[in-house]
């Protein structure tokens, strides 16, 4: 098995703990927005303003909730990604790239907000825009050696 041949298999495990992080940073957001309480900002930030704020909700949904779930469904592409190696469909890895792409766009809007709206940042908010960032390089790396791995077959 050559080098390139492996690759998606890498791509799909850096998806996958990637993701878990990300849900780790969503989970606490969310869990924060539905109990009401204080989040831990480490003396810096307006955690709680923005978490607050008239942009934390879409339709009533936390706005957390929307990226643990993103997170998560970005977590099962990873492992199944990275279980099945260069045998994954190619689908796989274009809708990891897709949704990484969409998380992506709304996180750096939601980040946009932050600075020219609310003029506060939450650093959690900051973090999980950092970790769809590293995701949607992975994804989008990942899906070109899976499709360059496919056309070399």
């Amino acid at each position: 098995m050559t080098q390139r041949r492996k690759a998606p298999a890498r791509w799909g495990m850096a998806i996958a703990l990637l993701s878990a992080a990300g849900a780790l940073v969503s989970g606490y957001l969310t869990w924060h927005k539905f109990a009401g309480t204080s989040l831990w900002c480490a003396g810096a930030g307006s955690c709680d303003l923005v978490n607050a704020s008239p942009y934390s909700e879409v339709f009533g949904i936390p706005v957390a909730l929307l990226g643990l779930v993103t997170y998560l469904a970005l977590a099962v592409l990873g492992l199944y990604w990275w279980r099945r190696g260069p045998a994954v469909p190619a689908w796989v890895p274009l809708a990891a790239a897709g949704i990484a792409t969409g998380g992506w766009v709304y996180s750096a809007y939601l980040t946009w907000i932050e600075a020219r709206v609310l003029r506060a940042y939450c650093l959690w908010c900051l973090l999980s825009f950092g970790l769809i960032t590293l995701l949607l390089a992975a994804a989008v790396m990942g899906a070109a050696a899976a499709l360059r791995s496919e056309a070399t077959d």
